[in-house]
């Protein structure tokens, strides 16, 4: 009985632990890109570049660093956590 709700708690975590990985993490990658583009020391066009071809790199960083999370509820954390700091930085701090 102990185990089959350890083991059906242990399913659902790894459920959300890849579903913070996909999900989650999207956001952070393009707001980290965002964050890159509006603040490099470089030309407008260079920036725009450099934050849309990070995109993906970011996502792909974020994504092994969700699966490698010890549970669930600490990749969403750190998903929500990040999301709010460049989500500030992105569009409330001026440039």
């Amino acid at each position: 009985m102990v185990s089959r709700r350890l083991a059906r708690l242990a399913r659902l975590d790894a459920a959300l632990r890849v579903l913070a990985a996909l999900v989650g993490t999207l956001p952070l990658a393009v707001l980290a890109s965002v964050c890159l583009a509006r603040f490099a020391p470089f030309a407008e066009s260079t920036r725009a570049a450099l934050g849309f071809s990070l995109v993906v790199p970011l996502w792909l960083a974020a994504m092994c660093f969700a699966f490698l999370a010890r549970s669930a509820a600490r990749a969403w954390g750190v998903c929500a956590a990040l999301g709010a700091v460049l989500l500030a930085l992105a569009y409330v701090v001026p440039q």
